[in-house]
Formats: C-alpha cells, structure tokens, sequence
C-alpha cells in the first residue's frame, strides 16, 4: 500500500470515529421525542460485563443526596411504629437538614406547628371501581382542604400549583396535559412558571423559549452559603452586556396560544432597569434595590413577551406567564435532584400564600440496584415536607411516588428489583409528615408496567423517562384521581 493510500485510509477512520463521538454526545431521545435512541461510542462498541444493571443505576449528583450514601444500611432496624420514625444519627441529620446559611436568612424551624394524627401507611396503592389509582390521605383529616378552599375564588383570581421535580418531568412533560386539563376544568391560560434559560428549548411543546446572556445557576451548583433558595431551585444573573429571554405562545393546548398576565420576578441588589414587551408594545421598569422577591407585572393579553436586562444588580427569580384567573400550574424541574435540597429553601424567598397545593416527583436519582431499602431517604423526604409546610403553611403538599423503572438483565428487561422499596419508603414519608401520597407506579400498573409502557411508545428507550405521549396518558390518570379528592 503507498504513502497516499494510508494516509486516506488512517483519514477515513479518523473522521469516522470523530464524527461517532459527536453522535454520542447528542441527546439524541430529546431531540427526537423518542424516536432515536441515544448512544455512547464506548459502551455500546465495547460493554463490559458489569453493564448488565448499567442502565439502572443513578450517580449521586445531589449534594444532599450524596450525603445519604451509606446511611440507609445503618437505620435499617431502626424503625419506630409511629409517625417521624427513626431519627438519623446526629452527623448524617445535620448533613441532610442543617444549613450553613445565617438563621436571619433563612428559616430553620420545620417542625409543623399542629402535630397531625398519625395514619398508618397502606401496604398498596388504593384504587377505584374502575381499577384506577386514587390518591392518598394521610393528614389524619380532610382530602386537600386548602386547595378546596382556594378553588372556591377560582373565578376571581389565581389559584397556583406547583409540580416540583426532576428530569422526569423535564420540558413540561405530564405538567402540560395536567395543565391543560385542570384549566379547562377551572379556567385559566399560560404555562406559569418559566426558567430565563433553556439548553433544549425546542424540546418543550407548551411554550417557545428563546434568548441569551443570562448566567444560571441551579441547586446542584449552589455553594451551602448560597440564600436565593427557591422552590424551583435555580436563578438567573446577567452575563455580559445585555441578557434578553423570549416567551411565544404555542398552539400546544386551548389554553396555551395567549395569557394575560406577565411577571418577573427578581432581586436587585441595586438600582436597575428592566425592560418587558409585550407583543411588539415595550415598558421599561426603574427596580429599587430589594432582598426580597418581587414581581414585575405587565397586565393584557399576551402572545409573546421579551424580557431584558443590563444589569448585573439583577437576580431573576424566574417569568411567570397566567391568565387573569382560574388555575396556574408550574413545572419545576431539575435534572438529577432528589428533592432533598428543598429542605434549605430560604423561608423569606418563598412567598408563603403562593401555592395551594405543591407536587413532589421525586425518587429516581435515589433509586439504584444495590440499595435495597430506603429508611434513610424516607426521613430526609419527610423533614423537607415538614420544612416546605413551615415555608408554605397555606399549600396541601402531595408526594408522587416513582414510576416503574426498567432494568436490562441478561436478554430481557424487567423493573428494577428495588422499585417497591422506594415506593414504601415514600409512602412511609408522606404518612409520618402527614401529607397526601400518589402512587404513581401502580397507576402504569405496578411490576413490570415499564415493559409495556415502552412496548407502546409511551416511555423512552432508557426504560425511565416518560416521552409526551406517556406524560399525556400518566396525566390523565393523576388528574382523574385529583378530581376525584376534590369531590370529597
């Protein structure tokens, strides 16, 4: 072979292995709602053996999670039959709960102010006539009393709910079509809650996100000392000369297209000027220097906004995009949290009359195939409830179990063995904060659910996530069970 033939060849394969190694770092699933599935150069042209359960178990990403590994196997007996359960050894409580931020900032106290009487958890998930999945109640009272009472102003004024988690629920997945079918329900339009930034804006269907310049930063990149502590765990500051983020209508839902009502809301740590525009008509806002949250409100219907910002004094908070009235339904998500950093949300960012009722999802990032119970977990979930009720004493809070999850072993797929460990222990946390519970697994339809929800296109090809068809059908089913609480 001459010179010239080899340096082609050594080209070819060159450009050949570069161009696999782009392909694999493409979120290739997201890109193409499921259609294609994503790949990794190494693990797919040389798996190992110890990729049998590969797929089935979560890297620590939290920090509060990660304060959890190893901990589980040391409560295993130390369970008591009554509510609150176990106390965590001194060190590993302190490392889940305590914060290192000055008490003056945030509030510490997440003890409820009336103990509730505790209710046993159920040993499986209750369900209706028609076999399907019913939430539920361990308040030792009433079904969701103040969400009940928040509906009956619902003609006159917002009634906000926030669903607060993970990947899972990542670009508005299962929160559009819950979304969509409440406020058809109730009334109300937009999306709510916005993020000024998104890597994947494409990926979401409810709205079309655009814009640039912003700095973000979510709770998994927060230092401990670090105060703007949200219930959506992320903000946003200006990087570089001018940050701009852009909101467009979308003919997703009925409710979607328009809404009338478009806030920011920030910190400024001094004097700034924002600018908000409205469908081509443009209102610049002088911001007074504040340590706490406000919003910047322009009011009329709505087809797209653009909001700017110059300034660096400037924290934004987040966009939230609603009608005039009726129901507003936020997505919170942050990839690869386990909802334990919600126990240092700062009590004075919180806005304590915001919510009426507040969604837990999580557990996922939890969940592994070498952890076989979940005390330890179960006790962090349960004192951020207490915390989040101390942040937002007029909101019922509802934990959402996991969803199945699949595991590839030898040449089939089955759930993961531990699922039905995690759901206990969930189940268990919501009973001893005395909080409402979803079994969201049993309503795929329990053991093995996953196979056939990926059979049918409704979960992607990781066996985990749901892709939009699946959240619409999961939403469904949550929202019934909702509806029927309220009638209650």
């Amino acid at each position: 072979m001459n010179d010239s033939s080899t340096r082609h060849t050594v080209t070819l394969v060159v450009t050949a292995l570069g161009l696999l190694m782009l392909a694999s770092a493409l979120p290739w699933s997201r890109l193409t709602d499921n259609r294609l599935k994503d790949f990794n150069l190494l693990s797919d042209i040389l798996p190992r053996a110890d990729d049998a359960l590969g797929a089935a178990v979560s890297l620590a990403v939290d920090p509060e999670l990660e304060a959890l590994i190893g901990i589980d196997s040391d409560l295993h007996a130390a369970e008591t039959p009554h509510g609150g359960g176990a106390e965590l050894p001194g060190a590993a409580a302190d490392s889940i709960v305590s914060d290192s931020i000055p008490s003056d900032n945030v509030a510490v106290d997440s003890t409820v102010a009336s103990p509730r009487p505790w209710v046993a958890p159920l040993t499986c998930a209750p369900v209706d006539a028609e076999g399907h999945v019913l939430i539920e109640n361990y308040t030792g009272g009433a079904m969701l009393p103040r969400l009940k009472a928040a509906l009956q102003n619902v003609a006159s004024g917002i009634v906000r709910i926030a669903v607060v988690g993970d990947s899972y629920i990542e670009g508005d997945i299962f929160v559009q079509d819950l979304r969509a079918i409440l406020q058809e329900e109730f009334g109300g339009s937009g999306v709510g809650y916005m993020n000024l930034h998104s890597d994947f804006p494409g990926f979401r269907r409810s709205v079309r996100q655009g814009g640039s310049g912003w700095k973000c930063t979510n709770v998994l990149g927060m230092s401990r000392r670090d105060s703007v502590r949200t219930l959506s765990r992320e903000y946003a500051r200006v990087e570089g000369v001018t940050a701009r983020a852009t909101y467009r209508g979308s003919s997703q839902s009925a409710t979607t297209g328009s809404w009338q009502r478009s806030a920011l809301r920030l910190l400024a740590s001094d004097s700034a000027t924002v600018t908000m525009d409205i469908d081509g008509q443009s209102r610049e806002f002088a911001i007074a220097p504040t340590a706490k949250p406000v919003d910047v409100v322009l009011d009329g219907a709505t087809t797209s906004l653009t909001v700017s910002c110059s300034s660096p004094a400037v924290t934004a908070l987040g966009v939230f995009l609603d009608g005039a009235a009726g129901i507003a339904v936020d997505c919170m998500s942050v990839r690869g949290t386990s909802g334990l950093t919600l126990a240092r949300t700062n009590a004075d960012m919180s806005l304590a009359d915001s919510y009426a009722l507040i969604i837990l999802e999580f557990g996922v990032n939890a969940l592994s195939a070498e952890q076989t119970q979940y005390t330890a977990y179960g006790h962090g979930i349960t004192r951020t409830i207490r915390h989040l009720e101390a942040c937002y004493p007029k909101a019922d809070i509802l934990v959402m179990g996991i969803a199945d999850r699949g595991a590839k072993i030898g040449s089939s797929v089955n759930s993961l063995p531990t699922c039905n460990a995690m759901t206990d222990a969930q189940r268990k946390a919501a009973s001893d904060a005395g909080v409402h519970f979803y079994d969201l697994r049993a309503a795929q339809g329990g053991e093995n659910s996953i196979v056939e929800w990926r059979r049918r296109s409704l979960v992607n090809a990781d066996y985990i996530h749901l892709n939009h068809a699946g959240g619409k059908v999961l939403a469904e089913e949550f929202a019934s069970a909702l509806k029927k609480a309220l009638s209650e």
